[in-house]
């Protein structure tokens, strides 16, 4: 996953989240990773932060959150503590799930008299499998944890293990008790997770009803959690790509306009009238997008072609017109150098092109030309015929309509010259 995305979703997480951080052998880079996004989540949340290192590459820890944050500030504020596992688990050389409980109640207690909205904490307790009743305790903790801090005390939190340590049973066990999971870089809801329940006197089967369908509930309302801020991300992306797009595509532009006094006006309303079709088309956002961009740069192709040529009063030679047919895929080897244009170079590569298969550079036909180049050769051709060229008369709106339905089946596709005639032209 990206690690723009990660952030974003690390943003989601609330103050009495509890979640594991399930990993392999090979995984202390990406873990570093995941684990500088919570850190940098958490700091941006006004959280005082804990990170105990277990088996957590701190090096690469440190890097990443250099990258990204003040680190030095946060250090030097308290904000952040950096702990090996001894000085936090197990001072005296033992883990006590009870002793770690009471110092997280103090901690985070400390941390809201110092100003800060709660506690984070990252922790590594794999090790406790190394003693007596390891795993004992370590589900003794999970279950403290859940029972004696989340929806008590402002606390966040992401154990840490590696699943090569643990049996699969185990694993099992860390899982049910965990409402999120992280693994393999992604965050997970856990449709697994049970709450504690006393057991005396419990219908066990009213029990597992009940609890699977509070699970679904959960389930959804953390997959929307998580999925809205991915979505935005990718909507902030998107947004960022269409700002970088419109800026190459008035560069070019402006290039052709000097070449070629003609082109501004016409290349504009190009644009529009196609934008107006593929609207009333109903076509999705970013294909309108692309075909508007696409009307705006369709005759880039123009701009190596002589003035002598594009500015001649009167009918061009066979020779003439042979170099003026070479403008869409001219245009097209302009515009495909630049990768987050190669759609709008396709588009532009195809505008002249006929559905009866007469058209130019390729001769190509019917479903086997784009859409997008469809709609701008109908908006290309109606704008070309209403507007003044040195060559010929401007035609009235109605003669340029009429002359658009004549062709429609032929030069131009059908369906597309009715939607443009009815819902755009008459109107335009």
């Amino acid at each position: 996953m990206k690690s723009s995305n990660l952030l974003e979703k690390m943003n989601s997480i609330s103050t009495g989240d509890h979640m594991v951080l399930l990993y392999e052998d090979n995984d202390a880079i990406q873990n570093a990773g995941i684990i500088a996004n919570y850190i940098i989540s958490r700091v941006n949340n006004n959280e005082k932060c804990l990170v105990i290192s277990g088996d957590l590459e701190m090096d690469i820890l440190i890097k990443n959150l250099e990258d990204s944050i003040d680190f030095q500030k946060i250090i030097s504020s308290g904000q952040l503590s950096l702990l090996d596992k001894n000085d936090a688990y197990s001072k005296d050389g033992k883990f006590s799930p009870s002793k770690m409980i009471s110092l997280l109640k103090e901690l985070s207690e400390r941390a809201l008299q110092e100003g800060y909205s709660g506690l984070a904490i990252t922790g590594e307790i794999s090790w406790v499998l190394d003693y007596e009743d390891g795993f004992e305790k370590i589900m003794e903790y999970e279950n403290m944890l859940n029972d004696e801090i989340f929806g008590l005390y402002p606390v966040t939190v992401i154990c840490r293990y590696n699943i090569h340590r643990f049996t699969s049973s185990m694993i099992i066990n860390i899982i049910e008790v965990h409402p999120i999971v992280i693994w393999k870089g992604e965050i997970h809801e856990n449709p697994f997770y049970f709450e504690l329940v006393d057991i005396d006197d419990l219908d066990i089967e009213k029990f597992k009803v009940a609890s699977m369908l509070s699970a679904i509930s959960e389930y959804t309302n953390i997959r929307s959690r998580f999925h809205d801020q991915l979505e935005l991300a990718e909507k902030k992306y998107q947004k960022l790509q269409l700002n970088q797009l419109t800026n190459i595509i008035v560069t070019l532009t402006g290039l052709l306009e000097i070449h070629d006094k003609y082109t501004k006006n016409h290349s504009v309303n190009v644009a529009q009238i196609s934008k107006r079709i593929a609207e009333n088309m109903n076509l999705e956002e970013e294909d309108i997008n692309q075909v508007y961009y696409a009307g705006l740069v369709h005759d880039i192709g123009k701009a190596i072609i002589s003035n002598e040529i594009i500015n001649k009063k009167g009918k061009l030679s066979e020779a003439e017109f042979e170099i003026i047919k070479k403008h869409p895929e001219d245009g097209y080897k302009a515009l495909i150098k630049t990768k987050e244009i190669e759609n709008i170079a396709n588009i532009v590569f195809q505008h002249h092109e006929r559905c009866d298969g007469a058209g130019y550079p390729r001769g190509i036909k019917g479903e086997n030309i784009f859409l997008e180049s469809k709609i701008i050769a109908i908006a290309d051709a109606y704008d070309a015929m209403t507007s003044d060229r040195p060559y010929r008369k401007t035609l009235s709106k109605k003669d340029a309509i009429n002359e658009i339905r004549k062709n429609a089946g032929t030069q131009f596709d059908l369906e597309i010259a009715t939607v443009a005639i009815e819902k755009v032209l008459k109107i335009w």
